[in-house]
């Protein structure tokens, strides 16, 4: 049981015991393989034989902690999904508080991005397994596809509100298919090393994320404007 403990004056503030600490640490270690796995492999490419392996643990705790393979994976979209939205969210609403009817296209896709790639940068290995897990998955036509929706989609279709307010004059439905686009352009994000570094002979990096960003940003607001603008 974990303890409460604070002096006269204080809210008690409950602490784990030595073995609830120990399941805690154990659940995030199970949660961090199958993150990984489900990056790489996704859902379906991974079993609960594999998550035990990479963990270190018989799959029988794999049952004790989450019962299936299903329940590993929709605690592994939710550890951080909470993080990442949230973050999105105060970047556009401070961008938007700030420039008012004065946004721009450059300036949304601009705030949108500004959290996947702070995490990428200072979040370790763990987040670049998550968001490249996500990104993976966002568009799967399958149950996985379903429970990202479900924590993602109200960030979607926001940016797209957004986007309609920056270019009234767009056709709604090629906004739909612009983010769709811009979605699919982030996944290089957390594109595995190597084929980048061989296509250029080692002048660009796939971790490179402060030369990455810009150009992403920059992409992404030239296609907007091209897919928008009326020929």
């Amino acid at each position: 049981m974990a303890a409460a403990i604070g002096g006269q004056g204080r809210r008690a503030v409950a602490v784990p015991s030595r073995r609830e600490g120990k399941s805690i640490e154990t659940r995030n270690k199970i949660l961090d393989a199958a993150e990984e796995l489900f990056s790489i492999h996704g859902l379906y490419g991974v079993t609960l034989r594999d998550i035990a392996a990479k963990t270190g643990v018989d799959t029988a705790l794999l049952h004790y902690y989450f019962d299936s393979k299903d329940n590993i994976f929709i605690e592994v979209v939710q550890r951080r999904g909470a993080d990442l939205i949230g973050e999105c969210h105060r970047e556009l609403d401070t961008y938007e508080a700030e420039a008012g009817d004065a946004m721009t296209i450059d300036g949304l896709v601009a705030a949108y991005l500004r959290p996947v790639f702070r995490l990428n940068r200072n979040g370790g290995k763990s987040w670049r397994n998550y968001c490249a897990l996500v990104l993976r998955l966002s568009n799967s036509p399958d149950w996985a596809s379903e429970i990202i929706s479900e924590h993602f989609d109200p960030l979607a279709l926001k940016m797209i509100k957004l986007l309609k307010r920056a270019m009234p004059e767009c056709d709604e439905t090629n906004l739909y298919w612009a983010h769709q686009m811009f979605v699919r352009v982030m996944t290089i994000t957390n594109a595995p090393k190597g084929r980048l570094e061989r296509l250029s002979d080692g002048r660009c990096k796939a971790n490179d994320f402060d030369t990455m960003e810009p150009l992403i940003v920059r992409f992404t607001v030239e296609g907007i404007r091209g897919i928008c603008t009326k020929n």
